[in-house]
C-alpha cells in the first residue's frame, strides 16, 4: 500500500514538473507579425494586403532563423541602387523576398515582385515591419521598379 501511495505521489510530481512552460528562446529582432500592409500592384501582378503580410512575415521569420532559401538566398540584403524614397520612419539596411499570389516562396524562380523589410526591427516607429513592395517588371536590366499600392 505504501509502494502504491509512492509511486502515484511521484507520478503526480512528475505530472506537474512537465505541465511547467519552458521557456523557449526567441530573436528579438525580428518577433513580430506583420499586419497593416496595403495590397500592391506590380505591373501585371496585384497582391492583396494578406498576401504582401505573409511575403514580409516569411522574410522576418527567415531573417530570425538565420536561414535563407532559393537558388538566390532570399531573404538577402535590398541595396536600394534605385535610390527609392521611403517614409521617413524606414531606413536600410533592408532584406528582400520574393512575392507570390496565393502562395509563400519556398524555393525555386523567385519571379518578379519582391517585398523588402527593415533588417533592423524598430518596433513603435514602424510596427509592421514593411517598408515595400517592388518589381523587375517593366525596370531595365535587373534594376527594379516600385509598386503602386492598391
Amino acid at each position: 500500500m505504501l509502494a502504491l501511495f509512492r509511486i502515484f505521489t511521484l507520478l503526480a510530481l512528475s505530472a506537474l514538473a512537465l505541465a511547467i512552460p519552458t521557456p523557449t528562446k526567441s530573436s528579438t529582432l525580428f518577433n513580430r507579425t506583420v499586419s497593416g500592409a496595403a495590397g500592391a500592384n506590380c505591373g501585371k501582378n496585384t497582391f492583396t494586403a494578406t498576401e504582401v503580410e505573409a511575403a514580409a512575415a516569411a522574410a522576418a521569420s527567415h531573417a530570425a532563423a538565420g536561414s535563407q532559401i532559393g537558388k538566390n538566398k532570399y531573404p538577402h540584403r535590398f541595396n536600394n541602387r534605385e535610390g527609392f524614397e521611403f517614409q521617413s520612419n524606414c531606413n536600410p539596411p533592408f532584406l528582400e523576398f520574393p512575392i507570390f499570389n496565393s502562395k509563400v516562396y519556398a524555393g525555386g524562380s523567385p519571379g518578379p515582385d519582391r517585398v523588402f523589410i527593415p533588417r533592423f526591427r524598430v518596433q513603435l516607429i514602424n510596427p509592421t515591419g514593411l517598408t515595400g513592395v517592388i518589381t523587375h517588371t517593366g525596370a531595365s536590366g535587373n534594376g527594379f521598379l516600385q509598386c503602386e499600392a492598391s
